[in-house]
C-alpha cells in the first residue's frame, strides 16, 4: 500500500462509520448516498487489506485494525481540518445564525430565559429554535449538524460528542399557599407520605428521583397525577391539595409555598452537549464559550 495513493476523504468516512456504526446513519452525515459510502469503505478495505468493520445485526463493528487506526486517523483529520479552516476572532455583532438546541421542560424554563437574553445582547443578529429531541436521537443529530447544542441530564456520550457540566439544582417540595400545610415550619416525611402527589415526566411510566430515593428507604408515595410538563403541574397546585417535587429554581417562579424535602434526593444536573465537529465553527465556540459563563454566574439562581 501506498499511502499517497489513498484519497483523504476516504478516512473522514472512515470516522463517520466508526462513530455511528451504521451505514445509513454515516451517509446522513456525510450527506452522500449510502451507495457511496459503502464504496469509499470497499476502497479503504482494499487499501488496508482489511474489513474494517463487520457486521453484527444492524450494527458494523470495527475490527482489531479498524481500533488501532482511529486515534491516529482523528488525530491527522483535526489538524487537517484546522489549517484548513483557520479560527479568527469572531465578532458577535456580525454572527446570523439560527442556533437550534434540544432542551427539556425544566431547562427551558430555567435556562433559556436567560441564556437568550444573555447572548443576544451581544450577538442581536442571533435567532433561537428550542425544541426537545428523544435522547436516543441526540447524539446523531448533532453528528448531522441538525442540532448545534443539546441540554439535558447526564447520559452516556460516545464517539465525538463533547459536554460540559452546566448546573446542578435541588429538589423541593411544592404546594398551593392555601394548603393545609403551608402554615407549617417545616415538611416532615410522614407529612409528605401522607399527602397525594403530582408527578412530572416524558415518560409515560416509571417513577422519578424522589420515588428512587424513597424506594432507597421502604417508602413509596402516592402519585395520584402524572403529567408531561412542570406549567401544568403547578397549574394544577393552586386547584388541588396535591404536593410537587420539583427543581427550586422552578418552583421559586410560581406562587406557591415550598419546603425542603424531608429525605435526600439527588440533584438535577443539566449538562451541554456538542459535536467535536461543530469547533471548526468560531460562532458556536463563542456561543458555546456564552453559555457556560452565563450559566457559571451563580447570581443568576437565587
Amino acid at each position: 500500500m501506498r499511502f499517497r495513493n489513498i484519497d483523504l476523504n476516504l478516512f473522514r468516512v472512515f470516522e463517520v462509520i466508526y462513530d455511528t456504526g451504521n451505514l445509513t446513519l454515516a451517509s446522513e452525515i456525510l450527506n452522500v448516498t449510502q451507495p457511496a459510502v459503502s464504496n469509499s469503505l470497499a476502497r479503504l478495505r482494499d487499501h488496508l487489506d482489511d474489513p474494517l468493520f463487520v457486521r453484527a445485526g444492524k450494527r458494523m463493528n470495527p475490527t482489531p485494525t479498524a481500533d488501532q487506526l482511529i486515534v491516529p486517523v482523528r488525530k491527522a483529520l483535526r489538524l487537517l481540518e484546522g489549517g484548513v479552516e483557520k479560527q479568527e476572532t469572531v465578532n458577535p455583532l456580525e454572527i446570523r445564525k439560527t442556533l437550534r438546541i434540544s432542551i427539556g421542560d425544566v431547562g427551558e424554563a430555567i435556562l433559556l430565559p436567560r441564556l437568550v437574553a444573555g447572548i443576544r445582547a451581544e450577538a442581536p443578529g442571533l435567532t433561537l429554535q428550542a425544541y426537545q429531541m428523544e435522547r436516543r436521537q441526540i447524539s446523531r443529530k448533532l453528528a448531522a449538524n441538525d442540532l448545534d447544542f443539546a441540554i439535558d441530564i447526564p447520559m452516556p456520550i460516545e464517539g465525538q460528542l463533547r459536554r460540559h457540566k452546566l448546573i446542578a439544582e435541588k429538589h423541593v417540595c411544592a404546594m398551593s399557599k392555601t394548603h393545609a400545610l403551608a402554615g407549617c415550619d417545616a415538611l416532615s416525611l410522614e407529612d409528605y407520605l401522607r399527602e397525594d402527589h403530582v408527578h412530572v415526566s416524558s415518560r409515560k411510566k416509571g417513577g422519578g428521583v424522589a420515588d428512587l430515593a424513597l424506594s432507597a428507604l421502604g417508602k413509596s408515595r402516592n402519585n395520584v397525577a402524572r403529567l408531561q410538563h412542570y406549567q401544568a403541574a403547578f397549574s394544577l397546585l393552586a386547584e388541588t391539595p396535591f404536593l410537587l417535587t420539583a427543581p427550586l429554581s422552578l418552583a421559586r417562579q410560581y406562587p406557591c409555598r415550598i419546603f425542603e424535602l424531608p429525605f435526600a434526593v439527588q440533584d438535577l444536573e443539566l449538562q451541554l452537549y456538542w459535536h467535536a465537529s461543530s469547533e471548526q465553527s468560531a460562532a458556536n465556540n463563542w456561543i458555546r464559550e456564552r453559555i457556560v459563563t452565563l450559566l457559571a454566574d451563580k447570581k443568576l439562581f437565587p
